[in-house]
């Protein structure tokens, strides 16, 4: 029996959409010449980290392409990849594709800026909506990981799923927007076997890529 459960969540590279400040909550926006370039530069941590890759049981995506293509980017071996709809970005409904500059007059999106948490947008998804998706898809990976002894998974997914996760799974003291969660980049969630299984806040957190490898 696996004595710790280590959960990685780790933020896909840099997206077309990304760099033009487009919301692209489910649309499926391509990784970026800068995106690529920037996950094949953090591919030197994980190749250098041999404790951290070797004991990778398996990788859960979304099923969108950003986070499908990151992963295969960073871990070019034979891990396991398993994808996962419930594990997508918040729907941004009628605002999906669209800039600030283009929304800026809209009385649905002014409305939604002042209540983020609470405000269904058009034709996509409250905060809580987006929240109880995220619950499900980790309620399945947990289920998982106790029913094969998976030691360490990783998951390659959005800003907005990790933020949700570290507020979920940590007892910090940040709220969702203060934690900052760069592209290619992420955290490492270190759990005891019975903290896991009671859902118990982890006992260590830890930012990858770190500062003591000199790539941040």
């Amino acid at each position: 029996m696996v004595s710790n459960v280590v959960i990685t969540l780790l933020r896909h590279g840099r997206t077309l959409d990304n760099e033009a400040s487009r919301y692209s909550g489910w649309i499926d926006s391509q990784l970026s010449k800068t995106g690529i370039n920037e996950i094949k530069a953090m591919t030197k941590y994980y190749q250098k980290e041999n404790t951290f890759s070797a004991d990778i049981n398996r990788i859960y995506t979304s099923d969108l392409k950003r986070t499908i293509q990151t992963a295969q980017l960073l871990f070019p071996g034979n891990f396991s990849i398993k994808q996962d709809k419930q594990l997508r970005e918040m729907h941004f409904g009628d605002f999906e594709g669209k800039t600030y500059d283009e929304l800026k007059e809209n009385p649905h999106y002014q409305t939604w800026l002042n209540h983020l948490f609470t405000y269904q947008l058009p034709n996509g998804e409250s905060f809580n909506q987006f929240t109880n998706r995220i619950d499900k898809g980790l309620a399945q990976i947990k289920s998982e990981i106790l029913k094969e002894e998976l030691s360490h998974v990783v998951l390659v997914v959005h800003g907005g799923v990790i933020r949700y996760l570290l507020t979920k799974l940590t007892n910090h003291s940040h709220s969702f927007f203060e934690w900052e969660v760069p592209f290619s980049r992420g955290f490492q969630l270190t759990s005891t076997q019975t903290e896991f299984k009671e859902e118990n806040p982890c006992m260590s957190l830890r930012v990858v890529p770190s500062m003591e490898n000199g790539i941040l």
